[in-house]
């Protein structure tokens, strides 16, 4: 295989290269041995990016000029200027270049975000970043290659003077072949993942280290160069470590797994003296300062112990404490000294005690690849190797030396990845445009597995989120589930009808299956939807079913009904003018069954909506006219189908209007059948009119311009879902799906074929079929999915008073 550029690495510093690259008019052939399902590299456990600018941003509040980043560069002890000059101004047009790429930035105004002025952060997190650039790169014309590993480089590739193309070897999943390339852009990262080259380093302690980012960081190209005549940058086994909880999976864990809370207790080793002043460092290089100390240490694990007040500031974790209630009865729990352990704890609260145990967790290595201001790989020996590039985590060390700051490691990954690109598509010349590219449709997988538990696994699930807290900027959920630390079933039934299941959420998760955690918030959140639907009198796994059978009943009881009770000479007849309707059915029976009906129906839901809206108090509101217009334009606009920002999105890109557009139709539909119904009822009661009513009077008008609206939104969401991934929901919400459709759909359909053959004499069965569909409609509705509508509502009500008791007096609610 022959390739024009070839990029190896499909990590953020890989996708700029290979864009740039592509946009410089070279064939590009991408490179990386993570499946499709973990690509990304560490930049899918990124949030933000280290980015100079001059003026107030949306994304980045004040200023943060080039010289101030090449300050803080200075202050870290970067060793090269010249790279750290090149990386600072190249920063300054880094945002506006991804957001032409496809890259959505979270707005500060949001009101979600720490106050920023150095980096800006990435709506949904850096799988959202990653899934962007994968979509431009492939509408480019980039050809992406997955489960690809580069292995030996050709000895000429480390020559100053060669000319010729370089030659690769590469294990690919059809086996073994070559790759020949104008020229090569190394960007998949250090060697984190390979334990053995850092023991080589660290010694035994890198056993015990935890590679928080991808397990494909293992480096063979770069090794192989640092071993043939590469100049090195950085110290061998230097990286960017942090303190990660010890219960956590020792690869590709990222955020969730660091531990805060150093100042809040002591940290001790495992013969229980305490290991250093937790107060000696503060601010953001706390982080680092505690991965460097655990490294440091002989025997690397550690053990955070902390008293009631202290265990009570913590933020959210990925696991809960380890709790006992006195030093000796932790000390057991623990393994620690139990003597050593009460002298030490002699000043800390003890009742109760908590503790979370400690390892260093790596996300990147420092070492790596000296380059030059174009990328070039720099020679040991002196010169550089003129076809061979370098990006990102591979020649980090030769900017960032031993040091971090947050966001860095990104905006090398993007300045460098886009020099490397530009200089790389000039060695290999103009190539001809590509087939456009062709959006694939989601696979339509089956749906998750019903957890044994909903409001366990919702919890879990929600937690790792509050953790994490890259999706803050997705939609309203996040948000409103920092607020709710404790995660009680009333916060878990509130926040689970906030979401309006986009499901952008699962896309941009880098937790999601097959992930260790396998988060699948939008599949949680659905079964405690139907949780609440069927409000513990309807067995779980079957209520809808039930919910059918009562539904079936109605629908095909009532014609059952009338074939019994109505003279044939009545019911068959055809028969046309006022009156006609009530020939076959008495006005008297219409009323009073429809009366009881919905008045039960609403009766029944109206109480459960308020127990909802009890159990879900959640923090303080402050409800005003402002809070509950805002909430009343969200729920009749149904803006949060929208998603916010650039909208919702997929894999494959923004989801567009249409799903909003297909629920404003069986919504709106809905209305007007409704508002139909109240027409014909003054019609018949205020001005004696008796239906049937004319073609073109307000009630026919109104019914058939509703039904045809419902049938219409109703083919929109049922040929939305069979495009749809459906691994981000359940079988018991699917099921749920399908009734409410179906139920709505029979509803507007003999409806309409009522108005259609009212002259006929099919009218007497269509009226009883149409009447019974009704009829089963409303006897459903407070535990049948279309209950939704009313506890969606209660709960974006509640959201906008708890956004205005956060805001000043007198201030209005930030943007959304």
């Amino acid at each position: 295989m022959t390739a024009g550029v070839l990029v190896v690495g499909g990590g953020f510093a890989g996708l700029c290269a290979a864009i740039e690259a592509r946009l410089a008019g070279a064939s590009v052939t991408l490179i990386d041995a993570a499946p499709i399902h973990l690509r990304g590299g560490n930049a899918r456990h990124s949030r933000n990016i280290r980015l100079a600018h001059d003026t107030e941003t949306p994304w980045q509040r004040g200023s943060y000029p080039v010289a101030d980043f090449m300050d803080d560069l200075g202050r870290i002890g970067a060793p090269d200027p010249m790279l750290a000059e090149v990386m600072a101004r190249g920063s300054a047009d880094l945002a506006g270049w991804l957001a032409a790429q496809g890259v959505a930035f979270e707005p500060w105004a949001d009101g979600n975000l720490p106050w920023s002025r150095r980096t800006a952060f990435f709506r949904g997190g850096g799988q959202a970043l990653v899934n962007a650039l994968y979509r431009r790169a492939q509408r480019l014309g980039v050809d992406i290659r997955h489960g690809c590993r580069v292995g030996a480089v050709c000895p000429e590739a480390l020559c100053p003077d060669s000319n010729m193309p370089l030659r690769f070897s590469v294990d690919t999943p059809e086996g073994t072949g070559m790759i020949e390339a104008a020229a090569l852009v190394l960007a998949s990262g250090g060697y984190g993942a390979d334990r053995a080259r850092l023991a080589a380093h660290l010694g035994q302690v890198a056993e015990g280290i935890a590679n928080r980012g991808t397990p494909f960081q293992r480096g063979e190209p770069l090794l192989w160069l640092l071993d043939n005549g590469a100049a090195p940058a950085g110290l061998p086994g230097d990286g960017h470590l942090v303190a990660v909880d010890a219960r956590a999976p020792m690869e590709d864990a990222g955020i969730v797994s660091r531990v805060d809370g150093m100042h809040l207790g002591i940290v001790v080793d495992a013969d229980g003296r305490r290991i250093c002043d937790a107060d000696a460092v503060t601010g953001p290089a706390r982080y680092s300062h505690w991965g460097q100390l655990l490294a440091a240490r002989a025997a690397p694990r550690a053990w955070l112990v902390l008293g009631a007040e202290g265990a009570a500031r913590l933020p959210p974790m990925l696991y809960p404490p380890l709790r006992a209630d006195s030093p000796a009865a932790l000390a057991r729990l623990c393994g620690i000294d139990p003597d050593e352990l009460e002298a030490t704890l002699a000043t800390l609260d003890h009742v109760p005690l908590a503790a979370i145990p400690l390892r260093p967790g790596l996300a990147f290595t420092r070492h790596g690849v000296g380059v030059d201001e174009t990328a070039r790989l720099r020679l040991a020996a002196g010169g550089t190797a003129p076809r061979l590039f370098a990006a990102g985590a591979a020649m980090c060390g030769a900017v960032l030396g031993q040091g971090y700051l947050s966001g860095c490691a990104l905006a090398i990954g993007g300045v460098f990845g886009r020099i490397a690109g530009q200089q790389a598509a000039e060695l290999a010349g103009w190539a001809a445009a590509p087939r456009p590219f062709a959006r694939r449709a989601a696979p339509l997988t089956p749906p998750s597995r019903p957890a044994a538990d909903p409001e366990a696994e919702a919890r879990r699930a929600l937690n790792i989120c509050n953790t994490c807290g890259f999706c803050t900027g997705l939609c309203d959920v996040f948000p409103a589930a920092q607020l709710r630390a404790s995660l009680t079933r009333g916060d878990l039934g509130h926040l689970a009808h906030l979401c309006h299941d986009c499901r952008s959420c699962h896309d941009d998760c880098q937790y999601a299956p097959p992930h260790e955690f396998a988060v699948n918030l939008p599949a949680a959140l659905a079964e405690m939807r139907a949780e609440e639907y069927r409000g513990g009198l309807l067995p779980r796994g079957t209520s809808t079913r039930w919910l059918a059978g009562l539904y079936a009943l109605c629908l095909f009881g009532l014609p059952l009904a009338a074939l019994l009770m109505v003279p044939g000479v009545a019911l068959f007849a055809a028969q046309a003018g006022p009156g006609s309707f009530y020939a076959v059915i008495p006005h008297g029976v219409m009323a009073a069954g429809a009366g009881l009906a919905f008045g039960a129906a609403g009766l029944v839901l109206g109480l459960r909506v308020l127990l909802f809206w009890r159990a879900g108090r959640g923090p303080a509101t402050r409800h005003s006219a402002r809070s509950v217009a805002r909430a009343l334009s969200d729920i009749l606009s149904l803006r949060n189908l929208g998603g916010g920002g650039p909208g919702c999105e997929t894999r494959d890109g923004p989801t567009g209007p249409g799903r909003r557009w297909a629920h404003h139709l069986v919504a709106y539909g809905f209305g007007l059948t409704f508002l139909a119904t109240l027409a014909g009822a003054v019609q018949h009661h205020l001005l004696d009119r008796i239906a049937p009513y004319p073609l073109f009077s307000l009630p026919v008008a109104l019914g058939t311009l509703g039904g045809v609206a419902m049938l219409a939104g109703l083919a929109g969401l049922d040929f939305r879902r069979h495009r749809a991934n459906r691994r981000p929901t359940t079988p018991e919400m699917e099921a749920a799906d399908r009734f409410t459709r179906a139920s709505l759909a029979l509803a507007a359909a003999t409806g309409l074929a009522l108005l259609a053959l009212r002259e006929t004499a099919a009218m007497g069965l269509l009226l009883a079929l149409h009447l019974g569909s009704v009829l089963g409609l409303a006897l459903t509705l407070p535990f049948a999915k279309l209950s939704h509508g009313a506890y969606r509502a209660a709960a974006l009500l509640r959201h906008a008073g708890e956004r205005a008791a956060r805001m000043p007096p007198g201030n209005p609610d930030p943007p959304t």
